[in-house]
């Protein structure tokens, strides 16, 4: 279960290997848990509009993909996330199709943001690549299919304990940019996150 506010940090690892599939394999599946870096491992989001605008673009694409977002952290230089798409009958998958737009728009706004604000970070993410000039992500995302409210559970406690396994924060709910605030807090807090209990 998702620790409750200002229990102890426990980190429970799965005993067994996930199933991993081909991301053109992933059409039949609905819930996912997403990792993406930043290309080179760079620090890039230690910079609040940077992070900002990473939010900002999951609100877009999730109501454009109908998608729900039901946990989340941005590290400094990686995102995790779970997220649930709506059952409908494509032959394309809907992470690969939201994860080739948002990681496409998010890019193109952030290197907009340096340009104006941060040149000499820019610099970082000049591109080898024919064609491009810049590159901010990674190629390539991981990808995992969660099939059940148990391997659901076991994921957003992972992703709500990076900042603290970090040394970043001594509690989940401490750092900013993530979803364990939503889930731990008493009150009934005004986010675009969907409780994940809805769904499993």
């Amino acid at each position: 279960m998702l620790p409750q506010k200002r229990d102890k940090v426990i980190i429970h690892l799965p005993i067994f290997v996930m199933p991993r599939y081909r991301h053109s394999q992933f059409a039949d599946f609905n819930c996912f848990f997403i990792t993406t870096s930043i290309f080179g491992k760079e620090h890039l989001l230690l910079e609040d509009e940077v992070c900002k605008i990473i939010l900002k673009n999951f609100t877009f694409y999730n109501e454009k993909y109908k998608a729900k977002l039901l946990a989340y952290v941005l590290m400094s230089n990686h995102v995790h996330f779970v997220i649930w798409f709506e059952k409908e009958e494509k032959k394309e998958s809907p992470i690969s199709v939201y994860m080739r737009d948002f990681k496409k728009y998010v890019a193109t706004q952030i290197i907009n943001y340096l340009k104006e604000n941060n040149s000499k970070l820019l610099h970082k993410f000049v591109s080898i690549q024919k064609g491009q000039k810049y590159q901010i992500w990674e190629e390539n995302f991981d990808g995992v299919h969660l099939y059940t409210r148990k391997v659901c559970e076991e994921k957003i406690d992972y992703i709500h304990n990076n900042p603290v396994k970090a040394e970043l924060v001594k509690y989940p709910e401490d750092y900013k940019y993530s979803s364990a605030k939503f889930y731990s807090s008493d009150k009934v807090l005004k986010s675009s996150l969907v409780d994940y209990r809805e769904y499993f």
